[in-house]
């Protein structure tokens, strides 16, 4: 409500009138609590209503007033009797029966979490080769991972190679369900990522004759022709590339280089064969990752981010002009697990909760149980023997 005068109007020494502005408003029961959008009025628009939050939320008696941009014209009120960001919840039956039951679903969408309403958040995976996953130690990068590997493991129509940086425990538990595994072991890594662009290269001169198509997405994934999705934890440890001048040094400079140029490549041309690289990181900078490979990503997603360098690094400038939800607001331990992405059919940057995974227990069982679907995608194509690295030489029959 505002009161508007309007002393102009009035003649020489007749008394001053008043407007009243009601602004018009429509209010809605939610899970959360209230939601009210509420048309903007001259004067009073995001930032008022911003500065007036804490208020209304006493004057309400709720813990939490959230204030934002609604359709143009209006500003959404949410008042909150609990924070969907703040309350951890676990990947539960539903989930899982939404994964048995539409595996098309889970490999072209990626269900990431809840938002701040509470309601799904996803990302498009389908045509993507290419994801970064950025944020400080213990905030919920690999457990994110982990529940995406669950919602994928399940299915025949796709495959994973995972190859771990941190050198630690962390993935050794999703091995069964892996047609190949690496620690932080620079040449092994690298020989993974040889293969991979061994596949890459056959896969680009069959898929018209083998699928009738020319981008994998048109047909969708299938149990010979699997979408194939490389992990890279703690992905910058690969990248490093070593300034001596011994030949202990001059090796592993070699070594990250081709690694780098490789994943570049599979980054670059792996959308329309069906290989997609996520890469996970403390810090997406360009000193961790070569910003020809990051920008080339097509899906970012940052938890908690110390700098405003490093957000931006990540998700781009545009987070700038969204400080509800900047990753540097996430280093509350509150937040532990909440991320900033841009989520399907919404404007901007979201804030989500991602679910816990669930025990390691339960990624042990899982990947042990769906072991028996593990398969090289290049033997499915007939291209390599069972536990080779070779390929054979595909000839373009244009040069023939």
């Amino acid at each position: 409500m505002q009161e508007t005068a309007r002393p102009w109007l009035a003649s020489p020494g007749a008394p001053t009138t008043r407007r009243v502005l009601v602004p018009s408003i429509h209010a809605g029961r939610e899970p959360w609590g209230v939601r009210i959008e509420l048309r903007t009025i001259e004067g009073v628009g995001l930032a008022e209503l911003e500065k007036a939050a804490d208020h209304l939320a006493d004057a309400w008696r709720v813990p939490i007033v959230r204030v934002e941009h609604g359709k143009p014209g209006t500003i959404v009120i949410r008042a909150l009797l609990w924070d969907p960001l703040t309350t951890t919840t676990e990947v539960g039956a539903a989930d899982k029966s939404e994964v048995e039951n539409s595996t098309d679903r889970a490999v072209s969408s990626w269900l990431v979490g809840t938002d701040q309403d509470g309601t799904a958040a996803t990302v498009r995976t389908s045509d993507v080769s290419g994801i970064v996953v950025a944020g400080l130690a213990g905030y919920g990068k690999t457990n994110l991972l982990d529940t995406r590997f669950a919602a994928l493991a399940p299915s025949d129509r796709v495959q994973f190679a995972v190859i771990d940086g941190k050198g630690g425990p962390d993935w050794d538990f999703h091995a069964p369900r892996c047609f190949a595994f690496a620690k932080d072991e620079p040449e092994r890594a690298q020989q993974i990522l040889s293969h991979l662009h061994n596949l890459l290269t056959v896969r680009q001169h069959l898929i018209r004759e083998r699928l009738g198509v020319k981008n994998l997405w048109e047909t969708g994934p299938s149990r010979t022709w699997p979408l194939v999705v490389l992990i890279m934890d703690e992905a910058h440890t690969f990248f490093y590339e070593s300034k001596g001048a011994d030949a202990e040094s001059k090796q592993r400079d070699r070594i990250a280089r081709e690694s780098a140029r490789i994943i570049e490549e599979l980054v670059r041309k792996g959308r329309n064969v069906g290989i997609q690289v996520v890469l996970a990181t403390q810090k997406a900078t360009g000193d961790a990752i070569p910003t020809r490979i990051r920008d080339n990503c097509q899906v970012a997603i940052s938890f908690a981010q110390r700098t405003s360098e490093a957000a931006i690094a990540v998700l781009g400038t545009d987070i700038t002009q969204y400080p509800d939800a900047h990753p540097r607001r996430l280093q509350n331990p509150d937040y532990v697990g909440v991320a900033t992405l841009v989520a399907d059919g919404r404007p901007g940057y979201t804030l989500v909760r991602t679910p816990k995974a669930g025990p390691d227990q339960n990624v042990q069982r899982l990947a042990r149980q769906t072991a028996r679907l593990t398969a090289d995608p290049l033997v499915l194509l007939g291209a390599a023997e069972p536990g080779s690295d070779s390929v054979l030489i595909v000839r373009d029959r244009r040069a023939a």
